[in-house]
């Protein structure tokens, strides 16, 4: 997978820019927001349909503009394409995607481009809240599984309409019609369904990362540590067979079960809880509130785990999450470096680079050539960013 070239225009703090890319190492230079890191975005945001960095579409369009352009050519499995998103801004944000040209449907995944990033809010994946491993391994999915981008959206959808529609439950104090309950019903089976479809491929993408994911993480830490994981999907009927806490369902179990079975757990969890949903105005059982837990050496990295074991932990799972995805595409997806080698230690930062090889492109930001050793810069190009401009391209 090769990207030829970025063009943005009206798209964060760029007028109008275009960025040419080597088939190898392309380095960003630049002081603090300069827009390096908006250069990614534009990129992942072609890749996945979505940003992980905007609240909405709105914060993507240069301040004072209405549109906003982003244009990604590259060459992927032996088609060459350009990708296009246009973000409009009216009463309400609209977008047009194409393809070479042609109008695709802007809500699904709709190029064949696939990145790997890793970036410094990455050690959220820890550090944060459940949202950030929720988010993290359905964008894993969807560049496995590209229809996951559809589901994932329409299941965030029934979620937002029956909050609404418990808000208004709440708001009659409880004096449920017939008609009313037969409309959360409606809503309810909706939920399970596609609710149990995201949790099954969830699973089925942990359960393919994590043997990757535990040879890098023994390798990085001298095989001092293993990895291991959970995803803790609640049963309130079935008490755990681990025993660390009552209702949960392990991975290995979720992983044999059906999609059905799954749907099963989750409608029941809907008619038990319904009164506190009321109340709190609120779904509250669904994938959108499950959890993934990482250990090393059986304890919680979240609790138990120093920075730098912290750290060793994330490079694992994307180091895990770069070879699952090149094995799946059977080529090398665009690597994506930003500023992360600031805060990795001489040792990661070895392990990282040894995998940025020739045969993978890469786009690397950094305030600094510093730290850089000279074989990681050999035949790189070299791109000075600075106040949403790119002043000079060229080879190391």
């Amino acid at each position: 997978m090769r990207v030829s070239r970025v063009h943005v225009r009206n798209f964060r703090n760029y007028k109008n820019a275009a960025l040419d890319l080597s088939e190898g190492r392309n380095v960003l230079i630049g002081e603090n927001a300069q827009g390096k890191t908006n250069l990614l975005e534009a990129i992942e945001l072609i890749a996945s349909g979505r940003s992980d960095r905007a609240g909405n579409d709105r914060e993507l369009v240069y301040r004072g503009e209405n549109q906003a352009l982003v244009e990604v050519s590259y060459h992927s499995a032996g088609y060459s394409e350009t990708a296009s998103l246009l973000l409009t801004a009216g009463e309400r944000m609209s977008r047009k995607a194409k393809i070479n040209g042609i109008i695709q449907s802007a809500s699904r995944r709709f190029a064949r481009l696939t990145t790997v990033s890793f970036k410094v809010s990455d050690l959220d994946l820890l550090r944060g809240g459940p949202k950030y491993r929720r988010d993290w391994l359905d964008q894993l999915v969807c560049k496995l599984k590209a229809s996951h981008f559809e589901l994932t959206t329409r299941y965030d959808k029934i979620v937002q309409q029956r909050n609404r529609l418990l808000k208004t439950f709440f708001e009659k104090d409880g004096r449920l019609t017939v008609s009313d309950y037969d409309e959360l019903k409606v809503w309810d089976k909706q939920l399970a369904q596609y609710g149990s479809q995201i949790i099954k491929q969830r699973v089925h993408v942990l359960g393919l990362l994590l043997p990757l994911a535990e040879v890098h993480q023994s390798e990085i830490s001298g095989s001092r540590e293993s990895l291991t994981a959970q995803y803790l999907f609640k049963n309130d009927e079935t008490p755990s067979d681990s025993g660390s806490e009552i209702g949960l369902v392990g991975l290995e179990q979720l992983s044999q079960m059906t999609e059905r079975e799954v749907e099963q757990i989750i409608s029941g969890q809907l008619k038990k809880r319904r009164a506190e949903e009321i109340a709190r105005k609120q779904t509250v059982c669904g994938p959108h509130r499950d959890d993934v837990s990482f250990s090393l050496n059986g304890f919680a990295a979240t609790a138990y785990a120093s920075q730098g074991q912290q750290r060793s932990l994330v490079l694992a799972l994307k180091l895990g999450e770069l070879k699952l995805v090149t094995a799946r595409l059977e080529e090398p997806p665009l690597l994506l470096l930003d500023d992360v080698l600031a805060e990795l230690d001489l040792g990661r930062q070895g392990i990282l680079m040894q995998l940025v090889n020739s045969e993978m492109q890469t786009l690397i930001t950094t305030t600094h050539l510093d730290g850089f050793r000279a074989e990681w810069l050999e035949g790189a190009k070299i791109v000075t960013v600075r106040a949403g401009e790119i002043i000079r391209q060229g080879e190391s």
